[in-house]
């Protein structure tokens, strides 16, 4: 018998041929498979994706802490790459009667050209005699007040306090501008305090103003309801933000018209010294905004939409104190006019003739600088977009969100009686990922903050509490706190207190 066929490890006998195909020395054990490069997945991630997350992230932050809602059902569907118009409320929040925030001191139309720079301020007397919706015939800046104290009545049971302030103020101004049959609209508000704008000077390092005459006032008011004697002399002067806001309130030496003058002029170095920013100035105010201004500032600036972005960088980009142009209604400019006690009572034609002056004075819009605007805002959307989303699918990754318990839904109700407070911690909790139904109130003043897991969501309720200070609870909330959410938070006034 003859013996088997000695065979070879691979299945050739010995002296036969086999031909290998071209590339089988690649599947040879022990001898690795070549790679390609990945220096550009390097620099995908870090001149691309982590800069843009960090944005993304910085800019949640940063609208959660100074953002508002703009509760008017008419408000404009506005492109700010075409121009924009800001309504600046300055409120003096020292409380009269028990009543904080609710007195409104100062009242500047603000309009911006982003593509030219060009910025136009039209201040209004706060003794001005208008209609204000739902009070009737008042002074303008009862319009603020009376929203304040009325949210629930003139918007919905959702809306903050200055949320309605802001809202009903920009309504009342663009009535009497009579704006809208000019072609312009208040797109958004600015809310701030004068605490707050004194530091947000302070944090810019100061204005430089030039005082066109002497100022004296014996009997200017401090905040302990007061008096001081406060003078400023003629020239150029380098002011910190509590003597930029005394200069801007002071108005004993003249009259109310003067002080209009000199809030102008204080807005105006303003824009001027963030014009001058430089990047690097402009990255660590970005990065110091909430704690600048958290509790002093709220607007309507939709910082998160990229349109808007773009927007502000190209005002930021073009600010030149050149081409800041500045109106005011006085007797000087409209003079037709009545003084009926403390109101005045303008003549409104002519009230609308400045309106139309100040718009213009903000320029014409660039047609070749917008086309190239708007056609870089579509791929930085489309591609802020995807990062984002591939961020937060790597956030879910590592933190275990949704990876075996289904991603959660969940509402955050407000127990704290603190205005918008259950608002900012749902944008807080959006930026970084969370699903998050629109956010609500419990009735009644609630001390402690609770998590409530529903339907079992443990991965995602420890996540939460390492963003905010809550103690978990399995199962569902007390019969009076209705919600279909997977996770209820219920936020007490142990968080908005050490």
């Amino acid at each position: 018998m003859a013996p088997p066929t000695e065979r070879l490890r691979d299945g050739a006998t010995p002296g036969s041929t086999r031909i290998l195909p071209r590339n089988a020395y690649k599947m040879r054990p022990g001898i690795p498979k070549r790679r390609r490069p990945t220096w550009w997945l390097f620099f995908v991630l870090l001149f691309l994706v982590i800069p843009s997350v960090a944005l993304s992230y910085q800019l949640g932050i940063v609208s959660a802490a100074i953002g508002a809602n703009d509760p008017r059902v008419d408000r404009p569907a506005t492109v700010p790459t075409n121009g924009y118009t800001i309504l600046l409320v300055g409120v003096d929040d020292r409380g009269e009667n028990g009543i904080s925030g609710i007195r409104s001191d100062t009242l500047i139309l603000v309009r911006i050209n982003p593509n030219t720079g060009e910025v136009g301020l039209l201040s209004i007397p706060r003794d001005t005699r208008v209609e204000v919706r739902g009070r009737g015939t008042s002074k303008i800046n009862a319009a603020y007040a009376y929203g304040y104290l009325h949210a629930q009545d003139l918007y919905a049971d959702n809306v903050s306090q200055q949320e309605a302030g802001m809202a009903l103020a920009a309504e009342t101004v663009e009535w009497f501008t009579n704006m809208s049959s000019l072609g312009a609209r208040i797109d958004y508000t600015i809310q701030i305090n004068f605490e707050g704008f004194a530091q947000l000077i302070d944090a810019l390092g100061g204005l430089d103003i030039d005082v066109p005459s002497a100022v004296v006032d014996e009997k200017y008011p401090t905040a302990d309801y007061g008096i001081m004697r406060i003078a400023f002399e003629p020239g150029l002067q380098h002011m910190d933000g509590t003597r930029a806001l005394i200069y801007a309130r002071t108005r004993h030496a003249d009259s109310d018209f003067g002080r209009n003058m000199r809030q102008q002029l204080v807005v105006s170095a303003l824009a001027s010294r963030l014009g001058q920013l430089g990047v690097s100035d402009v990255g660590r105010l970005f990065f110091e905004a909430p704690q600048i201004l958290a509790g002093t500032l709220k607007t309507t600036i939709p910082f998160t939409n990229p349109t808007m972005a773009v927007a502000l960088l190209s005002t930021l980009w073009h600010l030149d104190e050149t081409q800041i142009s500045s109106f005011r209604i006085s007797p000087q400019t409209v003079k037709r006019y009545t003084a009926d006690g403390t109101d005045l009572v303008w003549d409104q034609a002519d009230v609308s003739a400045l309106t139309g002056q100040w718009i213009a004075s903000a320029g014409a819009r660039d047609a070749g600088a917008e086309a190239a605007i708007i056609g870089g805002i579509g791929a930085l959307r489309s591609a802020a977009g995807e990062m984002w989303q591939k961020a937060v699918s790597e956030f879910r990754g590592r933190t275990g969100i949704g990876a075996v318990e289904g991603l959660a839904s969940i509402q955050v109700l407000n127990g704290a009686r603190v205005a918008g407070l259950a608002r900012r911690v749902t944008q807080q909790l959006n930026a970084v990922g969370f699903t998050l139904d629109a956010p609500g109130d419990v009735t009644g003043s609630i001390p402690e903050t609770i998590i409530y897991d529903i339907t079992n969501h443990p991965v995602q309720a420890a996540q939460i509490t390492k963003i905010i200070r809550g103690r978990v609870v399995q199962g569902s909330p007390p019969m009076d706190i209705q919600s279909s959410a997977d996770i209820i938070i219920v936020l007490g006034t142990d968080f908005v207190t050490p």
